[in-house]
């Protein structure tokens, strides 16, 4: 028997290689008979003999800068169920009130803190409404500042103050002013520059909840009373004679809320209906407190003196369903009923 050479032996343990460690894939890669090959093999192992060596490509041989697929993938699905787990979480979510007696959310309507035309002695008064009455929380609906994005940043020429103090009178407006907060909806404007919105949910130290434009969620007492509320910046439909549009169409086709709520488009209306399946939907726009609005002249769009937040009061133990949610557009006259309401 002619005695097999290293180069042989080697040949024999590459093939085996390139076969993923397949014997007969390998010799049928050499193309010489299984029994054959195994002796090879086994003549390779007993010299301890490694793989023929390969010369050396011309090129480096770089490593992947990035995991396998499979790896990403997994990532990905674990990304998406957070994800997911949010928004379930998100939808018609509690706030869990320590009380019977009667509360009241303000809401206010797109503040626009910083823009030449925001009434800020209007503002302040609210605040300090909402302060000093026992009982009254507050929600925003939008449209905090300005915050001129994309080819409208140019309007900054226009105000009297700059991104970076408009980012200022926002922080105050969330933790600094002491508002005892329940929901900030995040509107269009908010969304321009996206680094607002990031900086204002991570200064957010008194976690309340932040959600993008729309929030559906119940206010429970402990008497079991859950009053549900549907908050969007705005809800989808338009009509130029009636600016409860979007609610009532909210209220008609979507999920049952007691109290639709928006702001938005910068005019005010309240309105309260007994539905066709018998239960009572509150809807509610807020004005805002843009007083000032070169748009709005240039529009020929009316301009409203009142509304600029829309209170809305809740009286857990009112039998009448009527009176379980009652609107007013002044703060100051929300908080008259509601401390007539709590004596």
């Amino acid at each position: 028997m002619v005695e097999l050479t290293d180069e042989q032996c080697r040949t024999a343990l590459a093939a085996l290689e390139e076969a993923g460690g397949s014997a007969r894939a390998a010799a049928r890669y050499l193309e010489i008979p299984r029994s054959t090959y195994m002796r090879w093999l086994e003549v390779a192992r007993a010299r301890n003999l490694s793989a023929e060596e390969k010369p050396p490509g011309l090129f480096p041989v770089f490593p992947d800068d990035d995991i396998d697929a499979e790896q990403i993938l997994d990532h990905m699905q674990s990304r998406f169920e957070k994800r997911q787990a949010l928004v379930d979480a998100q939808k018609w979510f509690k706030i869990n009130e320590p009380t019977d007696e009667p509360i009241a959310y303000s809401w206010f309507g797109d503040p626009h803190l910083g823009s030449n035309g925001c009434n800020i002695g209007l503002l302040r008064r609210d605040i300090q409404l909402i302060i000093d009455t026992p009982g009254m929380f507050a929600a925003n609906i939008g449209d905090t500042v300005d915050n001129w994005g994309g080819t409208l940043t140019r309007l900054y020429a226009d105000n009297d103050v700059s991104r970076q103090t408009e980012r200022r009178l926002a922080c105050w407006f969330l933790e600094e002013a002491e508002i005892p907060w329940r929901v900030w909806l995040e509107g269009n404007h908010d969304h321009m520059d996206m680094a607002l919105t990031t900086y204002l949910r991570g200064i957010n130290a008194n976690r309340i909840p932040m959600l993008d434009w729309r929030a559906r969620f119940r206010v429970c007492f402990p008497n079991g009373t859950e009053i549900r509320i549907d908050a969007s910046h705005d809800h989808k439909g338009h009509s130029m004679w009636n600016p409860l549009h979007g609610q009532k169409r909210a209220a008609s086709m979507d999920e049952r809320a007691d109290l639709y709520i928006a702001g938005h488009r910068h005019n005010a209306a309240i309105a309260q209906q007994e539905m066709p399946g018998g239960w009572i939907a509150n809807m509610a726009r807020a004005r805002g407190y843009k007083y000032v609005d070169d748009y709005a002249t240039r529009g020929n769009f009316h301009q409203q003196n009142y509304g600029a937040s829309i209170v809305s009061v809740f009286d857990p133990t009112a039998e009448n369903p009527t009176s379980r949610v009652q609107l007013f557009a002044d703060v100051a006259a929300g908080a008259k009923y509601l401390t007539s309401l709590r004596l």
